[in-house]
């Protein structure tokens, strides 16, 4: 049951942003999409979800059934996506719109099945005891928490996620990634994130792919292919690399030493507890 992109080409319209991409993502593997911003990171995840057509290649699931040409209410029982941001306007509390997931699975009322299903995807988000409070009181990070525990309590086989941490503070970083990683292993879902930050995707994902220019630039096991040359390609920065741990860590790299303000006295680093993500 692995998800393949053969030699996909997507766009919009007239316009191509994805070239002749080909990967895979097994199941309970989770996937890094990597690469600048305009690389086409957004448009790929787009294409595999359904929601852009694909103008060339092939999307397969579970041994060669076409994603894109199955009806939504089918492909939204294997597919959940999880976009970078989205209005949260409508009069919902939070454990309604988490049931928005389970849609595909009843009828005109909701059984109790689905609801254990929301309040499971809400405690794994850090949303349980929030679920009375209206969507429109919701910080961004809280909306974006929201709309991840949505695509849990969809119950996917796929799983992809745009940029789910942008939006959060360092805590629900870790714990966001952490729980993905929890969700792959025990549910055997397939997931593919986009993410910005190298250290985490080395820290949290299987592998990763680089794109560069709507192209598949690189694909491997973080300590097997970060390299300095290629994430100057890839974000046009010079950096070093070290392990830290068992993980490539990725640091940004300066010609001289920075001089301290000397006006500022340094003060030691806070102490952030991080342990019970890790």
């Amino acid at each position: 049951m692995t998800l393949r992109i053969s030699s996909l080409t997507a766009g919009y319209g007239k316009k191509t942003i994805i070239h002749d991409a080909s990967f895979q993502v097994a199941p309970g593997e989770v996937v890094g999409l990597l690469g600048s911003n305009g690389a086409g990171k957004s448009t790929l995840i787009k294409a595999i979800a359904g929601i852009n057509r694909h103008s060339g290649g092939s999307i397969t699931w579970e041994g060669g059934v076409d994603l894109p040409s199955l009806p939504r209410r089918d492909l939204a029982r294997i597919v959940a996506y999880v976009p970078q941001s989205i209005g949260l306007s409508f009069a919902l509390d939070i454990r309604e719109a988490v049931l928005l997931g389970r849609t595909p699975y009843f009828g005109t009322h909701p059984r109790d099945e689905d609801w254990q299903h929301v309040d499971s995807a809400m405690r794994l988000v850090g949303l349980d005891q929030m679920g009375e409070r209206a969507v429109t009181e919701l910080s961004g990070g809280q909306g974006q928490r929201v709309l991840i525990a949505r695509a849990l309590a969809q119950d996917p086989k796929i799983l992809l996620l745009d940029e789910p941490t942008s939006a959060l503070d360092i805590r629900y970083q870790w714990q966001t990634l952490t729980v993905l990683r929890q969700i792959a292993r025990e549910r055997n879902v397939a997931i593919i994130v986009s993410i910005h930050d190298l250290n985490q995707a080395a820290r949290f994902t299987d592998r990763v792919i680089f794109l560069h220019g709507g192209r598949v630039l690189a694909a491997g096991r973080p300590a097997e292919v970060y390299a300095p040359d290629l994430i100057r390609t890839v974000y046009d920065v010079e950096v070093e690399l070290s392990a830290h741990r068992g993980f490539v860590q990725v640091h940004p790299r300066h010609e001289g030493p920075a001089e301290a303000p000397t006006h500022l006295t340094p003060r030691p680093p806070a102490r952030v507890a991080i342990g019970q993500f890790a």
